[in-house]
């Protein structure tokens, strides 16, 4: 998993989605965690080890997504455990899925398109994006339900930034155009997966 953080302020990055996985050896991403006006993160960042803003306890921002040397992890907000290994990381939220189920209590309003990362914890990952308007409660649910978009059952997932930052990019190989979606409008942040 890598975090690409392309900057603020008037000489920021802003390649194509495609462009910017595709620098940096990505097959996938997503655009990834919420940012302010200003284009500075909302929360911890960690992107190739070098750390931007500071961990926030704001209610959005429930859960924390990094990788270190061990693998990849999803965790609430509250268990997690800074490091310096560290090399990527987004903190985001809400949680949207948790042992399997729905979280209670999240939006039925607001639909939107949406942005997502689901593990079931034993070694299996999506990422994806929605793209017509979802509420946080029904992508909740829509992840929850047995075999939907997997075939193992989701444990956890987290909505990471999402409407009009909502992009998505899928290298499907030799001869087959990519799978993109692109953001309506620029991003502080991406998350990408590389091969190993």
């Amino acid at each position: 998993m890598e975090v690409i953080d392309s900057g603020s302020g008037p000489d920021a990055a802003d390649p194509p989605l495609e462009s910017a996985f595709r620098s940096e050896g990505c097959v996938a991403g997503v655009n990834g965690g919420f940012f302010h006006p200003d284009r500075q993160p909302s929360g911890l960042v960690i992107s190739k080890g070098r750390r931007i803003n500071r961990f926030e306890t704001a209610k959005l921002l429930s859960g924390v997504i990094y990788s270190d040397e061990r693998g990849i992890h999803l965790v609430r907000r509250g268990r997690f455990q800074d490091h310096p290994s560290i090399t990527a990381l987004l903190q985001t939220g809400p949680y949207l899925v948790e042992d399997g189920r729905s979280v209670r209590g999240l939006s039925a309003t607001d639909p939107r398109r949406r942005t997502f990362i689901a593990t079931d914890w034993r070694g299996h990952w999506v990422i994806g994006a929605t793209t017509s308007n979802l509420t946080l409660a029904e992508l909740g649910e829509i992840l929850a339900f047995p075999g939907v978009l997997t075939r193992w059952r989701v444990d956890r997932a987290i909505n990471l930034d999402g409407g009009s930052s909502t992009g998505f990019f899928f290298d499907r190989g030799a001869d087959r155009a990519p799978v993109t979606l692109q953001p309506w409008k620029r991003v502080r942040n991406l998350l990408g997966i590389c091969p190993r």
